[in-house]
């Protein structure tokens, strides 16, 4: 169940307020998954071999960590997602994290249309309207969450919106 693709008939009835509570839905998911792999982080993986991806039967090409603790090849793990047949961790049944691309696409859009309205003058960084502030916080956490994944480009916008919003972001 992935909230962006809840289906037409939502959408066509709903259009006006649809994309805003899905994407709300997709980050707060971002954000647990983002919790989940922390707190297995911290527990020290749990012994799990990560050297070797069960989908394809070998060593691990390009491995992607997921929540639970478990690694696949970045190819399998998207052909898994793309042929739907579970959206589970094959050795756990752990419920996947939201798809990298999807999150990856879902956090950069606001961030280009907010600064686009920055760069028109409209707005500033430093004194973002809650709403706009809350979008930020969003594509931030969908943003590490497709960097945990191996998306290599989130890394970039994250840290864009880490220079520019969150300037003081340890306290320090």
């Amino acid at each position: 169940h992935r909230a962006w693709y809840c289906g037409k008939p939502c959408q066509k009835k709903h259009w006006k307020h649809h994309k805003r509570a899905c994407v709300a839905a997709v980050a707060a998911e971002a954000r647990q998954a983002t919790l989940r792999r922390e707190a297995t982080a911290a527990l020290g993986g749990g012994g799990v071999d990560t050297d070797y991806c069960v989908i394809c039967v070998g060593p691990v090409v390009a491995p992607v960590e997921l929540p639970c603790g478990h690694a696949y090849c970045a190819g399998c793990l998207a052909e898994l997602r793309a042929k739907k047949v579970a959206q589970a961790c094959p050795l756990c049944r752990a419920e996947l994290p939201p798809g990298v691309d999807g999150l990856y696409e879902l956090a950069v859009r606001p961030i280009m249309r907010i600064q686009g309205a920055v760069e028109r003058g409209e707005v500033s960084w430093a004194s973002l309207p809650a709403a706009q502030q809350e979008e930020m916080d969003e594509a931030a956490a969908m943003l590490t969450e497709a960097g945990a994944q191996g998306h290599a480009a989130a890394h970039y916008p994250l840290g864009y919106l880490l220079k520019k919003i969150w300037k003081d972001i340890d306290g320090a």
